[in-house]
């Protein structure tokens, strides 16, 4: 028995690695076969999360642009605000051309008025000028005991006087304050004109007084137009034959045109070329007219 039994394991012994092998070759093909019919499955749960994956994809040959994000919901505030922008800038703009148009206007008046002065005090000094003028040719006996009234552009140098006797320390009044002019003290010879025609308010030099206070109103600083006014007028309408009325209707027609009654004015200046063609006045007038109307 025992020879036969190890005769029977040796040869059990000699045949296992051959069983073992068929056995892990069948176990092998099973197992390749379970895992062929579970491939699709694992392919498609592959494919679909490749599908569902949003991060980085890859390069697929072609470049496409991104979108720029869009502005739908702001376009109507900026397109409301920019007009709005428009409109104040065009109001502004405009408030700018109407400001210059104005600052323009100002310095033009600005000018005018300037010239105007110019002319005013040249004025006043061309008739001071006359009065020494005929002051000197005159004398000094003759001069003391007449009124200085001259006018403008006097060529005869004569001195004109009044209808009445100068009162007592009348001529001396009117001298002092007539001095005042000639030293170019305005201010202090209004006050002394002023002073002369209350103490003698219907004397022989009263109205040349009033002249000169008319005078004297435009080259003051500031120029006082009204008063100037009210001056001539009282000698145009007081003493109606006196030799300087052509003169005060000339400065009437000068100051109503500096108030701005432009046709005021024009009669004052018409009613001195008319009544006095010959006068100096008159011409002055003319030339007046021509620059000015």
């Amino acid at each position: 028995m025992k020879p036969a039994l190890c005769a029977g394991f040796l040869l059990l012994g000699t045949n296992l690695p051959l069983f073992a092998q068929d056995y892990i070759d069948v176990e092998a093909e099973r197992r390749a076969d379970a895992e062929n019919l579970n491939a699709p499955a694992v392919s498609a749960t592959v494919d679909n999360d490749a599908a569902s994956y949003s991060g980085i994809r890859p390069y697929s040959g072609s470049t496409t642009m991104a979108s720029p994000p869009s502005d739908s919901d702001d376009e109507g505030i900026t397109s409301s605000d920019s007009g709005s922008l428009v409109l104040r800038v065009q109001q502004l703009e405009a408030d700018v051309r109407r400001l210059n148009g104005l600052l323009e206007e100002a310095n033009q008046a600005l000018v005018r008025l300037e010239a105007q002065s110019l002319e005013r005090y040249v004025d006043l000094d061309r008739r001071v000028a006359a009065s020494v003028v005929a002051d000197t040719a005159a004398g000094t006996d003759e001069v003391m005991t007449s009124p200085v009234t001259t006018s403008i552009g006097d060529t005869d140098g004569g001195v004109r006087v009044g209808s009445a006797d100068p009162q007592v320390g009348e001529e001396a009044a009117y001298r002092a304050a007539y001095e005042l002019v000639r030293e170019k003290l305005f201010d202090d010879a209004v006050a002394a004109f002023l002073a002369f025609l209350t103490d003698f308010p219907f004397g022989r030099y009263a109205p040349n007084a009033h002249y000169w206070l008319g005078e004297l109103y435009l080259v003051l600083d500031p120029p006082d137009p009204e008063l100037a006014r009210q001056s001539f007028k009282i000698l145009l309408d007081q003493y109606p034959a006196d030799p300087k009325i052509p003169d005060a209707l000339y400065k009437l027609g000068r100051v109503q045109f500096i108030k701005g009654n432009r046709q005021r004015s024009q009669e004052y200046l018409d009613e001195v070329i008319r009544e006095y063609p010959s006068h100096p006045a008159a011409q002055l007038a003319r030339q007046f007219l021509l620059e000015n109307f």
